[in-house]
């Protein structure tokens, strides 16, 4: 990064110099007006805009850091982008919304190479932007309860950066205890690992700093931007590789996880399903039968095909109901109402109707058409069977239909 500045300063100086010797005509000391209240509409347009570059030497493609940034970044309107320059990139949003989110969180990264981002009004020349550094979110752990003072966390906060927020009780998604703050961390400084709190009468104590999240850095020298193999000639052995993973934080794993073992607790109001049956269960499941042996699926069955309701509560050996399984009955279909008298001394057992098992019933009573009824009933002939009636006798012709429809 200091080779690219001191590009830009002998650019610089080089133009100054051919400046002095340079004559300029008069049509070219023409000036362009631009009045007042343009000046304001234009600076109301700028509002929401940003710069950016990305903190490294390497090449890149500007289409594919636009795209990776639209894609994190998932904005409500699709910003305007355009190259300023050598790793100079100015964003336009179209709301206060999408602007505080590019500008004020993050931090954002591409290709694991930090993305400084810097309010931008639009006057300034982009090569002038001065880039501070990148806010991240970072740890202070093994803080006494005693001391665990917005005071003491603020003065212990500024020898890592400049503080922006500080979160005394925050929700505990890293391992360990700790106080979180955001703040900015100047890629031209190497990262801080601890900070010290000196306390009368009991001495120093050394706090270990952990990062949530952080681009790549050196091991050796602690700087952001490169790799420890792309320090100086990159040959270092472990006991100079004074940075590591170590000073990233952990994500916590969450400690209730759920046991198969446990069994199945219902929600209220969602145990039953549609038609009266078991609904979804709500909470950890009971594990299922491994083994044959565990189902029972060995176990002697009584005589004849059985059927049970596991939804029915035992009341006793009554109605042959056995009380371990729950209802069970024998799946004969003989009617429990049948009656065992002897029929014409045969020993045929009648069921309830009457009707002699094997025998061939009787034929069902002929139709009779509604209107022949009518006529039976109208001439009041009562001792006609209607069930003796052969349809011949009884079917209508179809002129006598016709009639009966005319005279209706």
């Amino acid at each position: 990064m200091e080779t690219a500045a001191a590009a830009t300063s002998s650019k610089g100086a080089a133009l100054d110099d051919l400046l002095k010797h340079l004559v300029l005509r008069d049509d070219e000391k023409e000036d362009v007006m631009i009045a007042a209240e343009q000046v304001k509409e234009f600076k109301k347009e700028a509002w929401w805009m940003a710069i950016a570059k990305v903190h490294t030497t390497r090449s890149f493609s500007a289409e594919a850091l636009f795209g990776k940034m639209k894609a994190i970044w998932n904005l409500s309107r699709e910003p305007n982008c355009r190259e300023a320059g050598e790793n100079l990139f100015i964003f336009q949003m179209h709301c206060l919304g999408d602007w505080k989110k590019v500008v004020h969180q993050g931090p954002w990264t591409f290709r694991g190479w930090a993305v400084l981002i810097e309010d931008y009004d639009g006057c300034v020349d982009p090569e002038k932007v001065a880039f501070g550094g990148m806010y991240t979110w970072a740890q202070i752990h093994g803080l006494p309860e005693l001391y665990r003072k917005i005071p003491i966390v603020d003065n212990l906060s500024r020898k890592i950066g400049k503080t922006k927020e500080v979160q005394m009780s925050p929700k505990l998604l890293f391992e360990g205890n700790y106080v979180r703050l955001r703040v900015l961390i100047e890629v031209e400084k190497p990262l801080s690992r601890f900070v010290f709190l000196n306390i009368e009468g009991e001495g120093r104590k050394m706090l270990f700093v952990k990062y949530e999240k952080l681009p790549y850095f050196c091991r050796h020298c602690g700087l952001i931007g490169h790799d420890h193999e792309e320090c100086g000639d990159g040959d270092w052995e472990e006991k100079d590789l004074q940075y590591g993973t170590w000073m990233l934080a952990s994500r916590r794993t969450s400690v209730t996880q759920p046991d198969s073992r446990s069994p199945i607790i219902r929600d209220r109001g969602r145990d039953r399903g549609r038609g009266n049956r078991p609904g979804r269960a709500v909470g950890t499941f009971q594990s299922r039968k491994s083994s044959s042996q565990e189902a029972d699926l060995d176990a002697d069955e009584e005589d004849g095909e059985t059927m049970t309701s596991p939804l029915k509560t035992t009341t006793g050996a009554a109605d042959g109901m056995d009380s371990d399984t729950g209802v069970r009955r024998n799946l004969n279909f003989v009617n429990e109402n049948s009656s065992t008298e002897d029929i014409g001394g045969a020993g045929q057992v009648a069921n309830a109707g009457g009707q002699i098992p094997g025998e061939v019933p009787p034929p069902p009573p002929a139709y009779i058409d509604p209107r022949e009824r009518a006529k039976i009933r109208k001439t009041g002939d009562s001792k006609v069977d209607t069930n003796t009636v052969s349809e011949n006798q009884l079917a209508p012709s179809a002129a006598s239909l016709e009639e009966d429809r005319r005279a209706q």
